[in-house]
């Protein structure tokens, strides 16, 4: 058995309990789940799947935030950023945290990503943040990495329709 049915994960899934992943081998079928209480989690997958089944519960929840360095902005308009980060699968960049003075723009990006990872190529995605004030000569720094964010300009070359 390489999955379990639409009914088993209406079942775990009305306990608060999510299938992240299946997958099977010579010892049997691995759940990836998640649920509050791993205990209680524990318990009610084994009833509704089978003692013989193995299970990891990756956390409370389905998704996870973590921090993602800035790969690039561009000041698309006066004050409004275009930063670029790199995600992969079903991420998405969940929050931009700004801090900015004369000098410089600091940014500290937060991805939203599966507890159980992520399979998919990686894209360079665009996220846009509004600045206080047009950049003009400031520098950006990524909040995460601590490294000066490079300007990328993703247009450069395209040609508009006539």
């Amino acid at each position: 058995m390489h999955d379990i049915s639409p009914q088993d994960r209406v079942t775990l899934l009305k306990d608060g309990i999510t299938v992240l992943t299946v997958e099977s081998d010579a010892r049997g079928m691995h759940v990836c789940v998640s649920g509050r209480d791993e205990e209680r989690v524990r318990k009610r997958v084994g009833e509704v799947l089978g003692d013989a089944v193995h299970v990891w519960v990756a956390g409370d929840t389905p998704r996870q935030l973590r921090p993602r360095a800035c790969v690039g902005y561009l000041e698309r308009e006066p004050g409004m950023l275009q930063l670029r980060y790199v995600v992969q699968g079903a991420q998405h960049v969940d929050a931009i945290s700004l801090a900015e003075d004369d000098e410089t723009v600091v940014v500290f990006g937060t991805v939203c990503m599966s507890v159980a990872g992520e399979d998919g190529e990686p894209i360079d995605c665009p996220a846009y943040l509004e600045l206080q004030r047009p950049l003009q000569e400031r520098t950006v720094i990524d909040g995460v990495s601590g490294a000066v964010v490079p300007y990328r300009n993703i247009y450069e070359g395209i040609e508009e329709p006539a």
